[in-house]
This record gives structure tokens, sequence and C-alpha cells, in this order.
């Protein structure tokens, strides 16, 4: 839904309804009779519906659903009234922190939340000082629940319908008053999520499934190399091949365009292009290696953390635990491939896309186009995985150079798997040396990590480089460290990169797990008693752990056959413990069953939670078995899911959830679950095997 600056504007095309903001607007006078208010995230119409406008988009893992749970709840809605918008156009309401609406980062829920709750306040305050008007009755006698204004003492009733244009034209409440903790019965239930109806009918629309008339299809040809352009393009070279429409230069190569697909496909791979040397021409997996790894010996790096004096420390233990651990690029992977369909002219262009970065598409539209935000509109589709990948804007620069190229008609534009696994983007590979030390009661009393790799968030460095992409997990460890440095050798690499699911944490996770584990055997000591030890007694990490260590009944010996591995991580505000049980089937790792324990403050949807803890966990294995990314000549050789290898059914483990609730600010869900599982699994191979393994995946050590 577009977010309308004027009641006269909004009255164009509605029905009677109640729109609230996020906060108190400064409501546009329109000159006539008004039963709207500048809008936000909701509207509700005179027949009764509930229009939750929401700011993220649906990937599969239930955010929408959530969002309006809370919305419903604190409104006293009837939730069988409930529909779902997401805004056409990003404005300031929809926009995270950063200042970018950007499904990212686990804030669905946890940032949105209050805001949230306050508009849907206000609302319902307003419904009932129109309800007391109708019922003629003080305003406090008054309640709002399952879409009726209601008065307990004469049994009386009014439909949030029936009150819509009195409400409408009632000042909005300054100070939204929230509903108490013993009235909010709908958040903390598992109601069936609002888009499983559409999916299980094959009625819900993902990007690839966007049809319009007339609409024609582009496929692209991209340069192998990460940094080439085009030299060359012979658009007579496959003119005469059946269907195809147009061949269209963009940014790294060219989108051929077609009648269908496939024949766009066929044709972009035959077409007669040539692209630009670079340097990374000659770059091969083994030379990106000694890349990264020189980091970890350069010296006159800046320190971004310092607690403590750890040199002192290590200079008076007579044992200093070192290792070094390494992770690769990885894929994002998508299910649902790449795609964006654009109609576009030079006056206005509007995209259907599955997207997660609204504000980074207007924002680089702009300054690649010159596309301003109120000639751009972005219809949202379901998106069949994103994980960070779909937030990008090369695409919809692609749709719409094709379109354009047709004269603004449709054109849908897909990459192939092949195309976003050797063309797309990647997390990060990078490296990491720990040092530590422990006393004679198992105390950790120093630890030094050094860091070397990219720098993927260096637009978000302030000062000691301190990137949040690359040192999450390591500057915020929950470990009582008295003695503690960490810093970052950055070092730059010719390739694309994008956060992957989790992020920093997906590899500091890791590596800080696995590391502890060492120190706990060090020490000699059990691997969960040296993480309690070592963390706060009233910590989350420590309640968490305590919690999985009873599910997995750690106390008690492992049945035969069966190894066991302890991980715990903070991240996204949340903290998850898990512990991994794997079996070595001819000296290769299984795991059968994984046991994880969240805690993000308090579960909207347990159901949700529990689902997206598990999907996190075999998002995870794929990586710590098999899966990466690797360089040869400058491009990715991996290509499909067939060396790019992902867990499949048969391989997925069982994985039991407990949420532990906490009552503080709530965490995000949909990625804390992934940090902790490679350092579990790993810690388990040590158990199997007497093994450490210090870079991913198991495959390169013989185990997957």
């Amino acid at each position: 839904m577009t977010v309308i600056s004027s009641r006269r504007a909004f009255l164009k095309g509605a029905s009677a309804c109640v729109v609230v903001p996020l906060m108190v607007p400064t409501v546009t006078q329109a000159g006539t009779p008004s039963d709207v208010i500048s809008n936000a995230f909701l509207r509700l119409d005179t027949d009764g519906v509930v229009t939750c406008i929401l700011p993220t988009c649906e990937m599969g893992q239930g955010t929408h659903t959530g969002q309006a749970m809370i919305l419903a709840e604190e409104l006293g809605a009837d939730w069988r009234t409930i529909r779902v918008e997401m805004p056409k156009q990003p404005s300031e309401p929809y926009r995270l922190p950063f200042g970018q609406m950007r499904s990212v980062g686990s804030y669905g829920i946890r940032f949105f939340h209050d805001p949230m709750r306050q508009a849907a306040a206000r609302m319902r305050m307003m419904l009932i000082q129109a309800g007391a008007e109708h019922l003629d009755v003080d305003a406090t006698e008054l309640e709002a629940r399952d879409g009726e204004v209601t008065h307990s003492a004469t049994g009386r009733r009014v439909p949030f319908a029936d009150l819509v244009i009195t409400a409408s034209n009632l000042p909005v409440p300054e100070e939204p008053v929230l509903r108490p903790d013993p009235q909010r019965t709908l958040t903390g239930t598992n109601v069936p999520r609002l888009d499983t109806p559409a999916k299980v009918r094959g009625e819900a629309v993902y990007g690839i499934d966007v049809t319009l008339p007339d609409m024609a299809y582009g496929a692209v040809r991209l340069a192998p190399v990460f940094g080439a352009g085009v030299v060359r393009l012979d658009p007579a070279s496959i003119e005469s091949m059946p269907g195809v429409l147009k061949v269209v230069e963009v940014p790294r190569g060219a989108v051929v365009v077609a009648e269908s697909w496939w024949q766009a496909k066929r044709a972009a791979d035959a077409l007669d292009i040539t692209f630009t040397g670079t340097d990374p021409d000659a770059l091969d997996q083994v030379a990106l290696d000694a890349l990264i790894a020189e980091g970890l010996d350069r010296e006159d790096v800046p320190t971004t953390l310092m607690r403590g004096d750890p040199g002192a420390a290590f200079d008076g233990s007579d044992r200093v635990i070192e290792a070094d651990y390494a992770v690769p690029m990885l894929a994002h992977a998508c299910l649902e491939p790449i795609n964006c369909t654009a109609s576009s002219t030079l006056e206005r262009t509007e995209l259907w896309a599955g997207t997660q970065g609204h504000d980074w598409i207007r924002m680089n539209l702009e300054r690649e186009l010159g596309i301003t935000a109120d000639q751009l509109t972005i219809n949202t589709a379901f998106l069949g995985g994103g994980f960070g990948r779909k937030t990008w804007h090369h695409e919809a620069v692609q749709a719409i150079l094709a379109s354009r190229a047709l004269g603004g008609r449709p054109v849908k534009v897909i990459w192939s798997r092949e195309d976003d696994m050797r063309f797309g983007f990647y997390r990060q590979i990078m490296r990491a040396r720990f040092r530590g030390t422990v006393d004679a009661r198992g105390r950790i009393t120093a630890m030094s990590v050094r860091v070397a790799g990219p720098q993927m968030g260096a637009f978000l460095v302030r000062q000691n480089n301190m990137d949040p992409f690359s040192l999450l997990g390591l500057v915020d460890t929950p470990y009582a460290i008295p003695n503690y440095k960490v810093d970052h050798a950055v070092t730059s690499v010719p390739v694309p990169l994008s956060p992957w699911r989790s992020i920093a944490a997906s590899f500091t996770g890791y590596w800080m797990e696995s590391f502890i584990d060492e120190l706990a055997h060090a020490a000699s000591m059990d691997p969960v008693a040296f993480r309690l030890a070592n963390l706060p007694a009233d910590s989350r990490a420590h309640a968490v752990l305590t919690r999985v260590a009873e599910m997995a009944t750690w106390s008690s010996a492992a049945p035969e056959g069966i190894y066991r591995g302890a991980s715990v991580v903070g991240s996204y505000g949340s903290f998850v413990a898990q512990i991994a049980e794997i079996e070595m089937e001819d000296d290769l790792v299984r795991v059968p069953k994984v046991y994880a324990a969240i805690d993000c403050g308090r579960a909207i949807h347990p159901g949700q939670v529990q689902t997206q803890v598990q999907g996190a966990v075999i998002d995870a294995l794929g990586p710590t078995l098999r899966a990466k990314i690797t360089l040869e000549r400058g491009a990715a050789i991996q290509s499909n899911f067939t060396d790019y290898e992902l867990v499949r059914m048969n391989e997925a483990p069982e994985v039991d959830v407990a949420i532990v609730e906490s009552g503080t600010p709530l965490g995000g869900v949909g990625e804390p679950g992934v940090p902790p599982l490679a350092g579990a699994v790993c810690n388990a191979v040590f158990a199997a095997t007497g093994r450490r393994i210090r870079s991913l995946p198991l495959a390169d050590h013989g185990l997957a």
C-alpha cells in the first residue's frame, strides 16, 4: 500500500476506513469532512476487515503472521478479519534504525513490535471513544475485543465496522495506552499462519510466478570473472533464433529478451559477447587463501577491543593454547532463483519482485537510472528464501533496461541457478587466530583473537576497524574473560560479497565455540561444565545452555555409537545453545539429532520460533558438511546443487527445540539458530575421533 501524505489523496481511491499512524501525524486538512487519517500500519474498513500494512517481506519465516498477531491483539480485532499488505513505496515509518526499509537482521518482530502496538492502541482508543458516543456511556466502561466494542455491564456491543465513520473523525490520541499483559492472549499462541492457505492451494505468488499481459522474458549472460565488463556485443549472432526480441547491454553483461524464458536462455548461451580482462582473471583459491592468511601475521593492526592486559596474562602463564580457524565463501542458494519483473518508461517504473531491500533498490535506481521515489512502485511478492541475497538491485536494473528497450513492455528477468551460483554474491572468506589460557580452577584468564579477511560492513565502521559484519560474536562474547583482545587485519578481495544468514555470527560462533572446547580439554573439564563455569550464572547464555543440557541428558553417558558436542552463541538479541549428536558411518559424519534451546525474550508465535530454529540448523548443516564456493581463474567453480551440496531430506536431523523466555527485550529468531551448529558438530567430531576441525567444510577433511 502506498503511503499517503494527505486525506484527500487517500480518499480518491478508498472506501470509508480508519487508518492510524506510527506516530501522531500532522494531519493535512482536506477542506471537506473526512473519515481517514494519515496511515502507517493499520487500516480498518467499513466491512470490518482489518488490513495490516507490514514493513518486512515474507520469505517463509512467518513474519507477517507474527506482526499481524501483535497488531490484532493490541487492537482487539477478530483474527478472522485480518488481511496483509505491504507498502508499494518505502517511506519513513517502515525503515529500520539505519534508515532503510529492508528485511534483514532478524528485525521484523523485535524492532517493529513496540511501534505496531502503539499504532494499534491508538486505533483501539479511537474505536472505544466512538463506541462511547454510540452507546452513550463513559469510555472507561468499554473494551475492544474480537472485533467489537463491548459494554460488559449491559452486554451491549458494537462491531468495529459500525464505528469506522465516527472514529475516523476523532483526534488521534497522543499517548497510546497499551493493554496490560494479562489481556495479551493472542501473542504467545500458535495461530495458523496467514500465508499457509494460499501456499497450500498453489495461489501464493512468488516473484518467479508473476505473470502480466504481453509480458516478455529475459535471460542474463554475465561476465564470468568478477569485475569484468563488456568489450564487444553482437546482437546479430542470435537475432534469428526463435522468439528473440532484443539484446540489451547491462552492467556486467547482457540480457536477451524473448517470448519465453527458455528461448531467451538458449539465445543468451549462444550470444557472441566478449568481456574485458581484469586483475582477478588469474586468482584461484590457493592464492585467495594465502592472501587472507597473510593477515594473521600482520603487524600494526588497530585494536578493536581491549579488556584488561592479555599480553601480561599470556606472559605469566605456563600454558598458552593457540589455534587457527578458517571458513570458505558460501552461496545463499535460495530455492527460488533470482528474478525481477519490470514495466518501465522514462516517466514511471513498476517492479514485481521478491525483495528484502526496498530502499536499497530505490536508492540505487535513482543513482544509476535517475528514477525518483515518486516514479517507482514496488509490488512485493513472496520470497522463496532470501538469506541476505535478495537485498540487491542488479536484477531490477536489468529488468528495467530490458523493459525500456521494448518501449515499456513488461519483462521478467530470471537468473538460472548457474547464473546465481557462479556470478552472484557470497558470504566472505575469513580466518582467525585464537590464543587463550585457563587457570587451575578452569577459568579463562586471557584470550586474544586476530581476524583476517574482508570488511564487508566497511560502511558501518566508525573507529578501530569495528565491522559488525566481521566481528559480532567476538566483541560481544558472553564469556567472562578478564583479559581479552580482538582485532581485524582487513584484507580486500575482488569478489562480490553479501550478508549470509546470521552474517558474522555464522563463522565467529563456530570459531569461538570450537576454541572454548579446546580450552575445556586443556583444563581437563567437561565441555558443558567448563562453559557454565565461564558464563555469568545469571546470564541468558547460562540459562539456555543449562536447558539444552537437560534436554540432551548431557550428564548421562551418550548411547553407544553416539558422540555429542555443545555450543552456545548470542546473536541478534537472542541466545541459542545446541547439542549435536553424531554417528560415524564408514568414517563419515552423520548428524541424526540436534537439541536446541533459544531465549528470544518472548515468543510471539512459539511454533514459528521452533520452525525457524529447525530450519536454521538444517541451513547451517550443509556448509558444515560439504558446501563451499571456490575460485579458479577468477570465477566460481560451483554451479548448481550437484557441486554445492546442501543437506538432503534423508540427511536432515531431528531437531528438538525448547523456548526459554527470560522477559528481556525481544530478540531475533530467523538467524540465531545458525551460529551454534558448526561448533556443536565439530566438537562432537572431536569427541568421536580426537581430531580438531579448524576449517570447514568437513568434506575437506574426508569426513563428509
